[in-house]
């Protein structure tokens, strides 16, 4: 049903007379019915995705290759109003065999699972999926937009378009802005994680991914049990003269709440930012059995993070970013909402479900040629955590060390739009590298060659 209803809208956009693309109109006037549809706006991408990891010693290897795209209808404005609607498709064009199990581990494919659907490990054709229609009012100082929608970026909830599929989400969501005074607010209901197809409510979709451990180091078994109706979310963005101050608090409902505030500096060529995260659990946590919580009571996730960047005309950069974890309790937000925003995160390297933790993160980056060959590189090293130590490590991590190298290069002229992405990903651990700590999740080398074009 879901590959017809795109097949329609892919069919429907496309059948649309010349005018609709054309980046002016003789009348940009709606008159009629018509004129909404004829005078809108028609946008979308090709990616294709090549990933292949190769894992420590005798243990499994894998390698894929995806096809896809995404195509949006938006409608021309009228009284205010406007609606939209996009579809996204992925195929597997070739690619080793992602589900035999691995000798020595008896797991599967990860990082190659999750250009497809990581809930359906079989399925590498019918991943379609209605991602945005909504309806939008327009008005002087913002936006009100109800529906599936595209949501603004947060240092947490974020759509994270790594993959060939992003996170995509449904509710409402209300920008204001009054002078240098940017305000968003939201509630959102249903949720399609990124690297799947299907919508889940918020009960269904927290803990789809993976539970981890209780701090006790207890499996923890909470997917399907928070009761959890959506999430609000508030945000709160200003700049007064060299600074920016940005402000988010989400409560998660029956969940948790967290608080973000962000401080940054900038002059002349100088970057100097300030990140701090306080986290409480919801009272309704503690109503529900030990293994079933997402938080425990007594956990109070704090973070702080910093980055001091120096950048010369657009041509180079480099950076020094350091966060700490405190030893209040692991910081916790649902990997099914998008992927934390600190200043030390990176491609491979987040900081969910660490507390006493420390991290430092160095990179450089050097455009070649404008708008042209860009290369970057990142270095990480977490520090603290250790395997066995569930009180302050959710997903059983030892510390490791990484290093990302990406080129990128942009074509113009008669290829404009077409661009690529190539990413090296060396990751190892420090300390423990017993096969059922590593497999998938560490002492890897992966590489990542992207080709986008956007329409």
């Amino acid at each position: 049903m879901r590959l017809k209803l795109l097949s329609l809208l892919f069919l429907f956009v496309i059948s649309f007379p010349k005018d609709i693309v054309a980046q002016e109109h003789e009348d940009e006037e709606v008159h009629t019915l018509r004129d909404l549809f004829t005078k809108g706006e028609i946008e979308g991408h090709i990616r294709n995705y090549f990933m292949s990891t190769i894992n420590d010693g005798d243990l499994t290897d894998f390698y894929t290759n995806a096809i896809g795209g995404a195509m949006m209808f938006k409608s021309k404005e009228f009284m205010g109003f406007e609606g939209g609607a996009k579809g996204i498709f992925t195929y597997k064009t070739f690619s080793s065999d992602l589900n035999t199990p691995d000798e020595t581990t008896g797991r599967i494919s990860k990082w190659e699972h999750e250009l497809y659907d990581i809930t359906d490990i079989d399925n590498f054709n019918d991943l379609d999926r209605l991602e945005e229609l909504y309806i939008k009012y327009n008005f002087e100082k913002g936006y009100v937009t109800y529906g599936k929608l595209a949501i603004e970026e947060t240092p947490l909830l974020n759509e994270s378009d790594g993959r060939m599929k992003p996170f995509a989400f449904k509710g409402l969501w209300l920008n204001y802005n009054l002078k240098n005074h940017v305000f968003n607010l939201s509630w959102l209901d249903k949720v399609s994680p990124r690297s799947t197809v299907e919508w889940y409510d918020f009960n269904e979709a927290i803990g789809l991914v993976n539970n981890g451990f209780q701090p006790n180091g207890e499996t923890a078994h909470y997917h399907d049990k928070t009761e959890s109706d959506g999430i609000a979310n508030f945000q709160y963005e200003t700049s007064i003269k060299a600074f920016d101050f940005r402000a988010n608090h989400y409560y998660l409902h029956h969940v948790s709440h967290t608080s973000l505030l962000e401080l940054d500096y900038h002059t002349n060529n100088w970057f100097f930012g300030l990140q701090y995260a306080y986290q409480i659990p919801d009272n309704f946590q503690e109503e529900l059995a030990y293994e079933e919580r997402y938080m425990q009571p007594d956990e109070n996730g704090q973070v702080f993070s910093c980055k001091l960047k120096y950048e010369e005309q657009d041509q180079w950069n480099f950076s020094l970013a350091y966060t700490k974890a405190f030893d209040s309790g692991r910081f916790l937000f649902p990997k099914e909402l998008g992927r934390d925003h600190f200043f030390t995160s990176l491609s491979r390297s987040r900081l969910d479900g660490l507390g006493d933790a420390d991290v430092l993160a160095l990179s450089g980056a050097y455009q070649f040629n404008p708008n042209g060959l860009g290369l970057r590189l990142e270095f990480t090293q977490v520090f603290g955590p250790e395997v066995g130590d569930f009180q302050y490590n959710k997903y059983n991590i030892d510390e490791y060390f990484q290093i990302n190298t990406r080129l990128h290069y942009e074509l113009h002229g008669f290829f404009e739009g077409l661009n690529f992405d190539l990413l090296y990903v060396y990751k190892e651990n420090l300390n423990n590298t017993s096969a059922e700590v590593i497999f998938n999740r560490s002492n890897y080398h992966q590489l990542n060659f992207v080709t986008n074009y956007n329409f």
